[in-house]
């Protein structure tokens, strides 16, 4: 029946698997399950709730690392993408944070969030979550289409400048980053755009192609298909350096505005998750993205990936939180 050597503990628990029904990838895969976890974790699929519409890059990577994960633990239940879109975000990341803590229940927490947290008092600020691991960091990008007249950021804001309240810019969320950076920029420059909210990248895209707004913000890494088919043109990039993504596109500071706009884009539950629980879906996130065969797709399809344990997310959330919280009470941004 087995051929070759093995361990006398690894034959008997593979016996034990065969006796008790218990896929054998479950057994290779025990390394990453961290004492404390309920053998039978999970028994159910675990809901990953994403607060925007389909089809942005984070949707595709968190897709790619719950199959693999799957696969790789051999469970029978998966991770299921549940979309919970609305209020710029507000209704998913309240969702993520009001849910049950029991291990069945994760979605996206972008560093984003925190903006409106603060500002609002909402139910997922940093200290309501558990933090699993971060996905991608990923630089802010004003853009257009890809023959619109505006050539450069300085170009757009000009005349938003002439005709306030004219130029319309399209954002997943006005109370989020993308927003606040837009208000940033209005404050610097001294001119005032007309942003409009929609509830995912894919809309936002589907308006400025069709030319039914001036320009987006967004971040790179839902840029850059769009951009090599040559539909979009990106004006600048939100980090302190150029992106290696679009090397020719000036930072927003280098087109005459100190602005900074990056976001992290984790994975979090509910705080209150059992902590061998949260290790282990931080181990198996972590295991999936090192693998051979995701490190090529994301190659290929150019997303941002920086890998990040959760504890390193918290510490860099509530570091972001603190300086949101003193921007705010020197100048409100609503």
């Amino acid at each position: 029946m087995f051929r070759g050597r093995m361990k006398p503990i690894v034959l008997l628990v593979a016996l034990a698997c065969v006796v008790l029904g218990v896929p054998a990838a479950a057994v290779a895969a025990s390394g990453l399950r961290p004492d404390g976890v309920p053998a039978e974790y999970p028994n159910k699929e675990i809901q990953y709730i994403y607060a925007f519409s389909p089809g942005s890059i984070q949707d595709a990577y968190i897709r790619k690392l719950a199959d693999k994960i799957q696969k790789m633990e051999g469970w029978k239940h998966g991770i299921i993408v549940t979309y919970r879109e609305g209020a710029s975000g507000r209704i998913g990341w309240s969702a993520v944070a009001k849910a049950r803590p029991d291990g069945y229940s994760i979605g996206f927490a972008p560093s984003a969030m925190l903006i409106s947290s603060v500002a609002e008092n909402a139910p997922y600020g940093h200290e309501k979550l558990s933090f699993v691991f971060n996905m991608m960091t990923d630089p802010g990008a004003i853009g257009v289409v890809a023959d619109s007249p505006y050539k450069t950021l300085g170009e757009l804001v000009a005349d938003a400048k002439k005709r306030p309240g004219e130029v319309s810019v399209a954002v997943t969320s006005t109370i989020g980053q993308e927003g606040l950076t837009l208000k940033l920029i209005e404050k610097e420059a001294g001119c005032t755009f007309n942003i409009i909210p929609f509830d995912g990248e894919s809309g936002v895209f589907a308006a400025i192609v069709g030319k039914h707004v001036d320009a987006f913000c967004l971040n790179v890494g839902d840029t850059t298909t769009l951009v090599e088919d040559g539909k979009i043109r990106v004006l600048a990039t939100g980090n302190t350096e150029r992106s290696s993504f679009l090397p020719d596109a000036p930072t927003y500071k280098e087109a005459g505005y100190d602005v900074i706009q990056v976001n992290m884009r984790s994975v979090a539950g509910p705080a209150g998750m059992p902590e061998p629980i949260r290790q282990y879906l931080e181990n198996c996130f972590l295991a999936a993205a090192e693998d051979p065969e995701i490190k090529a797709q994301v190659a290929s399809l150019k997303i941002p990936v920086d890998t990040k344990k959760g504890l390193e997310v918290k510490r860099k959330f509530a570091d972001i939180t603190q300086k949101l919280q003193a921007l705010w009470k020197e100048a409100p941004w609503q």
